[in-house]
C-alpha cells in the first residue's frame, strides 16, 4: 500500500502548513487558521489546504464539546474513516509524518492531532494550537488511535 505521507512533496507541505497553524486559538467547532479552531477542524482544516478534502471539516453530527465525556460513540474515529481513506494504526507501530492520532479524555475520543518528527501538531483547549512531544506523559497516556491517509484518496480504492 502506498501512503500519502510517503511522498516528499506532501510531506514538507504538510509541514509548512502546520507551522502556520501553530498559535491559532482554540475555538469550538471552528476552523479559521490565525483566529479559532478545535481539534478535530485543524485537523481537517491541514488537510483540506493539502487538497485532499474540499470543505475544511470533518463531517460529524453537532455535539456538544464535552461529548466524549458522557458517550461511548467514536465519533471522531467515524468521521475520519467516512471521510478519508485511511488505514487503522495500533499506537505501537512506528508512525510516520501525516498519521493522525485520537486521543481519549473520557469515554471516547475527544481530540485529535497530526503526528511528525516525534511531535503531535493539535488545538488545546484553551491553549490554541501547538506542537506537543509525541512521548509528553500527560498527552501520550490518552492516546488511543492512530489513522495513516493511503496515497489514493478516493474513498473504497486501494492501490
Amino acid at each position: 500500500m502506498e501512503y500519502f505521507f510517503e511522498d516528499q512533496e506532501n510531506k514538507q507541505n504538510l509541514i509548512q502548513i502546520m507551522t502556520e497553524w501553530l498559535d491559532t486559538p482554540f475555538r469550538h467547532k471552528t476552523c479559521v487558521k490565525g483566529m479559532g479552531c478545535d481539534c478535530i477542524h485543524f485537523v481537517g482544516g491541514v488537510l483540506a489546504e493539502l487538497g485532499l478534502c474540499v470543505v475544511k471539516r470533518v463531517e460529524l453530527p453537532d455535539y456538544p464539546k464535552d461529548y466524549h465525556l458522557h458517550n461511548t460513540k467514536e465519533l471522531l474515529a467515524e468521521g475520519l474513516e467516512r471521510e478519508f481513506n485511511v488505514e487503522k494504526l495500533r499506537l505501537t507501530d512506528k508512525l510516520i509524518t501525516g498519521d493522525i492520532i485520537l486521543s481519549h479524555y473520557g469515554k471516547a475520543s475527544g481530540h485529535a492531532g497530526l503526528f511528525h518528527d516525534g511531535y503531535v501538531y493539535q488545538a488545546l483547549n484553551r491553549i490554541g494550537v501547538k506542537r506537543i512531544r509525541f512521548t509528553d506523559p500527560k498527552f501520550r497516556a490518552q492516546m488511543k488511535f492512530a489513522y495513516r491517509l493511503l496515497k489514493d484518496q478516493q474513498k473504497g480504492s486501494t492501490q
